[in-house]
């Protein structure tokens, strides 16, 4: 008698429609029905992580883009010490932001947020050691020394304290 394979905990049956999730996920996405039925079963199962996580990691971390040098000709303004704070949604909240938003220090930027909702939602820090020092790509005519320059970090929502550990804790229910 052989035993039957294990089941993949992160596997989303065909039939499987989020439904206790369905709700605060098409608020957080802004996803009408008809957007959140024609999900791929590729991005369902990225969903469905969550449940088994047993944390709410949209809610519980924000990523901090921090200017540590802005090497004196910064022209959008940035000064070393400011941050601009975005929630795990990718959208700035403003009364944590204290630097100008400047689209030349943000874009670098992307790349992070295009691994946030892979790695969060496998449970781990998206901010590894690769992701975390960004510059400005405008470089201008003194050869990139006035760039600006930041340090990315992920934060608790609820205390701002940074977050390091390569997988990120559980909530406690």
């Amino acid at each position: 008698m052989t035993n039957p394979p294990p089941i993949d905990p992160f596997y989303v049956q065909p039939d499987d429609h989020l439904d206790e999730m369905q709700e605060r996920l098409k608020q957080a996405l802004e996803f009408t029905d008809d957007e959140f039925e024609r999900l791929s079963p590729e991005v369902r199962n990225l969903f469905a992580a969550r449940r088994h996580l047993g944390h709410r990691w949209l809610d519980d971390y924000q990523v901090v883009v921090e200017v540590t040098s802005n090497g004196g000709g910064c022209k959008c303004g940035v000064k070393p010490g400011q941050k601009i704070v975005f929630d795990m949604r990718h959208k700035v909240v403003p009364a944590l932001t204290d630097a100008p938003v400047c689209v030349h220090l943000l874009s670098p930027i992307l790349s992070i947020f295009y691994m946030t909702f892979d790695r969060a939602a496998e449970g781990l820090n998206p901010m590894t050691c690769v992701w975390r020092y960004h510059e400005c790509p405008h470089t201008g005519p003194d050869e990139g020394k006035s760039k600006a320059r930041c340090q990315v970090h992920l934060r608790r929502a609820d205390t701002h304290e940074p977050v390091t550990e390569r997988i990120l804790p559980k909530a406690v229910s």
